[in-house]
């Protein structure tokens, strides 16, 4: 995790797979801290570098059902919601699910174009 001596939040960016271009993140703002548009600017910068400096084809994060303003967050920054990971986390003794929301490279504006794995080759 990152840190900053604002004492606003937190993030963290991992690589999972160099060989398949695949990272995640996550990202903690304080909540005297919310609806400030912090974390939608850390949730695009962590992002950018994912995708431009660490060169990751897919990028993943997760945040719990209920919570409405990650969800509109990763939204906002270009991920997309893909499914929930039932009993994900295991948080003060008591199962919880998560939802996956990821980008990769070949959508949005500036998308590279996919392989089509139906042409010859």
């Amino acid at each position: 995790m990152l840190a900053d001596e604002t004492g606003i939040g937190s993030t963290a960016v991992t690589v999972c797979s160099p060989e398949h271009r695949r990272a995640r993140f996550g990202y903690l703002i304080d909540p005297a801290h919310w609806g400030r548009g912090y974390a939608t600017e850390v949730a695009g910068l962590v992002l950018g570098f994912a995708r431009t400096t660490l060169g990751m084809h897919r990028v993943e994060a997760t945040c719990h059902p209920e919570n409405v303003g990650s969800q509109r967050v990763l939204e906002k920054v270009g991920l997309r919601q893909e499914g929930r990971m039932r009993d994900h986390l295991l948080v003060r003794g008591a199962w919880r699910d998560s939802l996956l929301y990821a980008a990769i490279t070949t959508e949005g504006p500036d998308a590279a174009p996919r392989s089509d794995p139906t042409a010859p080759g």
